[in-house]
């Protein structure tokens, strides 16, 4: 069993991080500021710490070993949830509130807004909340990496959280139809796949709700439209107000939505649904207050399928 003493500093650990980003000693010597020699130091002595090799090594490249690679992921963590903590400290000495950090995939961000507010009204005193949204796969990437305290997403693959997260589940989210209030299908209070025979159907080109939808849409013979290409919500709504296609989304981004102009319905035979969560790594807190928020949101997050 590896017993690591007081040898291993963050040091050792950024110049881990540092060479496997450049490939290169002097690179990752200049840009740490340190001698070649002390750099191929560090990296010896935490290579002798961990009692394995970290990096192949030839006449003219370097590359991380399998065991390398490893460790990266961890020193990552580490170092991104040190670099936080420091700055952390720093701002509650000065202010006397706990800093969280907190994710949201594009979907979800009104609802955890919603439920952060209610959070900040009790204790806006105590703890500030620095929210952001991302894709859900850079949003896994940033918790493992130790970006963010939680986050706000689709559950992934029980292979890869089981072991390195806590999940919980707070909601179901459905692909649902959106059509200008001038076509056809704005009467109907639900439509089958087989309905959109025909159409130009728009849908995000880029993170998960592709993947989730394309598959359907292959299924029923239908395929995205090749003309109207959009990533963002308001691009989506535009064509589709405009008459030249219709969208599918989450339900999730229609939750707030207040336009006259366009129908919602929800699409059936078959209907599709992805979990949303509410994620953490499983280890300790970084403080009593990101437990308590962590706690709050949760609770409030699974009173969301109310707030349809």
């Amino acid at each position: 069993m590896i017993k690591l003493n007081q040898k291993v500093t963050l040091r050792h650990l950024q110049a881990l991080v540092t060479l496997a980003d450049t490939n290169s000693f002097s690179r990752a010597a200049d840009a740490l500021a340190v001698t070649q020699p002390a750099l191929s130091a560090s990296i010896k002595q935490l290579e002798n710490q961990l009692g394995t090799r970290l990096f192949d090594r030839t006449t003219h490249q370097i590359s991380l070993t399998a065991q390398g690679s490893v460790v990266l992921e961890y020193a990552r963590h580490l170092l991104n949830t040190a670099s936080n903590i420091f700055d952390d400290i720093e701002h509650a000495i000065g202010t006397g509130r706990h800093r969280i950090r907190v994710g949201a995939i594009p979907s979800a961000v009104t609802l955890t807004a919603a439920v952060i507010a209610r959070y900040n009204q009790a204790h806006d005193e105590h703890v500030e909340i620095l929210l952001q949204d991302m894709p859900n796969d850079a949003l896994l990437d940033a918790l493992h990496s130790g970006k963010l305290d939680f986050c706000v997403g689709i559950k992934p693959p029980d292979s890869l959280s089981s072991q390195t997260l806590e999940t919980v589940t707070l909601f179901e989210d459905e692909l649902v139809l959106i059509v200008s209030r001038r076509h056809p299908l704005s009467a109907a209070k639900e439509v089958q796949w087989r309905q959109m025979a025909g159409e130009e159907i728009v849908l995000f080109t880029q993170g998960s709700v592709w993947e989730f939808a394309s598959a359907a849409l292959m299924q029923h013979g239908l395929a995205s439209s090749r003309r109207y290409q959009v990533v963002h919500s308001e691009s989506l709504y535009g064509v589709v107000r405009s008459g030249i296609a219709i969208g599918i989304m989450p339900s999730l981004y229609t939750t707030y939505l207040r336009d006259d102009s366009l129908h919602v319905a929800p699409l059936r035979q078959p209907t599709l649904k992805r979990k949303i969560v509410l994620m953490r790594r499983n280890e300790v807190s970084r403080s009593h207050w990101t437990d308590h928020c962590f706690r709050e949101l949760r609770s409030d997050l699974k009173q969301a399928n109310q707030w349809f």
